[in-house]
Parts: C-alpha cells; sequence; structure tokens
C-alpha cells in the first residue's frame, strides 16, 4: 500500500494478490458446495430407491399371497421376466359332490361375496399345467346363489369332471391370473390381468389391462425364481432385481440398490 500525504493506495501488485486469492477462495467453496449438493442427491437418491424397492416387493409379496396353491409360474423371454398366479378371490366347503363323473352344480357353505362374471371354481390344484390347462381343476362359473340356510347353488358354464377331491372338502373361487413382468430394456415393471388361463406362460399377455407400477429396475440374474412346495414346506417364490436411476446418470454409473427378497407360498391344495 502505498501513502502519500493524507492519501492512501493499493498497488498493482495488491490487488493481483487481492484477486487471486478471492479466486481460489471461491473455486474452493464452489467445489464445497458442489460436493455438498451432490452428497445430498446421492443420499435421496439412495433413499427414494430403498423405499421404492420396499414398496414393490410389498406390492408383489401382497398379491402372490393370494394365489392358488400350484398356481405360481415363472420364465424369461429375450428381455422379459415375469411371474404369473390366479387369485383367489373367496373359499369355501362343498358338499354333494359326486365321487366321480361330470357335474353340472353343488352345493358349498354361504358364499359371502357378490357374484361376479369371469369367476372359477378350482378343486384340488395339485400342478400349475393343471390349474392353466382348465380340464379337470378349474373351470367356469355361470352362477352362485342362495339355496338354503348357510349355504350357496354353484352353477358351472359346463358340466364338469373334476379329476380328484379335496379331502377337506375345499373349493377355491378364482378370478383371471395376474401376471408381473420386469422389461430389462426399459426397467419397467408392469402388472397385467383380466385375460384368460393359457396353457403356457405368455411375455406379457396379449389381452387384458395393463399397468405401469415402477421404473428404474434391471435384472439381476433370474428376476423370478419358483420353488414348488412339498408336504414338508410352503412354495417358494424368490424376487432378485436391481433399482438404478440411469436417467440421472446416462452412463450407469449411478449408485444401484440391490434387492432379495423371498415370499413363502401357501401350498395345500
Amino acid at each position: 500500500m502505498i501513502t502519500t500525504g493524507k492519501q492512501t493506495a493499493f498497488t498493482m501488485i495488491e490487488l493481483v494478490i487481492v484477486i487471486v486469492l478471492l479466486g481460489i477462495l471461491s473455486v474452493s467453496f464452489a467445489k464445497i458446495l458442489s460436493q455438498s449438493v451432490s452428497g445430498y442427491m446421492d443420499a435421496k437418491g439412495r433413499n427414494e430407491h430403498s423405499q421404492t424397492a420396499k414398496w414393490v416387493t410389498e406390492v408383489i409379496t401382497r398379491s402372490v399371497r393370494e394365489a392358488l396353491p400350484q398356481s405360481i409360474r415363472t420364465g424369461t423371454s429375450g428381455n422379459l421376466d415375469c411371474v404369473e398366479y390366479t387369485e383367489i378371490i373367496n373359499a369355501s366347503s362343498y358338499f354333494n359332490l359326486p365321487a366321480n363323473g361330470p357335474v353340472s352344480s353343488f352345493n358349498i357353505v354361504a358364499y359371502d361375496l357378490a357374484f361376479q362374471p369371469g369367476l372359477s371354481a378350482a378343486i384340488m390344484p395339485i400342478n400349475s399345467s393343471s390349474i392353466y390347462i382348465g380340464n379337470g381343476v378349474v373351470t367356469p362359473i355361470a352362477s352362485i346363489s342362495s339355496s338354503g340356510p348357510q349355504q350357496s347353488l354353484v352353477t358351472l358354464v359346463a358340466p364338469t369332471n373334476f379329476f380328484q377331491r379335496s379331502p377337506q372338502n375345499r373349493l377355491y373361487v378364482l378370478s383371471s391370473p395376474i401376471t408381473f413382468c420386469l422389461d430389462n430394456s426399459s426397467g419397467l415393471i408392469s402388472r397385467y390381468s383380466n385375460y384368460g388361463f393359457s396353457a403356457s406362460l405368455a411375455f406379457p399377455p396379449s389381452s387384458g389391462t395393463s399397468e405401469i407400477i415402477a421404473e428404474n429396475f434391471w435384472a439381476n440374474g433370474n428376476v423370478f425364481n419358483y420353488q414348488s412346495g412339498s408336504l414338508q414346506r410352503s412354495g417358494l417364490l424368490q424376487i432378485n432385481f436391481v433399482i438404478q436411476d440411469r436417467n440421472r446418470y446416462p452412463s450407469g454409473t449411478s449408485e444401484s440398490v440391490e434387492v432379495f427378497h423371498e415370499v413363502h407360498i401357501r401350498n395345500v391344495p
């Protein structure tokens, strides 16, 4: 600093030094601020991923727990990994069902829901192939009406010869099958419903309705793996995927959350 009389002034060197110091401080603060914002965004992203993964697994878990025993089947085709099952609407016990031969109607313990078209009856489901073929295990219901105190009459669309009888006289009332698929090319998980029974698993079903329930999910090996039940244990559905937001990091380098979840499925027919 130069002093002349009563006036003072900065030299050019001092001004340059001040400018340089301010530049260094600005860069340092900008870097600190950038790292803080990036850390906040990463933490927020991890939390959102965890919550989304938890929600999706909970949706699938609650849904498949209503599955008809032995109706779960899984598969992979191209970029699609799918799991299909048939949803139980209600269950009851039947009466006066002949030991063999075709039947057109039979009585059950009072059905406590309003009948709706498109329901099917299932007796003694023992494997997925017989369930989706339908003949002898699953058959469409024409109507369910009251037939006396605490009893309802089930009338079938066509006479059916059920292959086996349930040891507990158990009858399941079903809706149409439901499928969850993960598309590994788009990262979308979709739910398909209101389509008919098919002997083979479709990738995805060509009819019915569909809705996207989540995005940014990717396959981690086989997404759905089902181990059928036995006399010693329940069925086991394994869910295995990764959630990663590639929209934020197009190169695919963002943090990811890996999910592995197991669902125990009842297998008592």
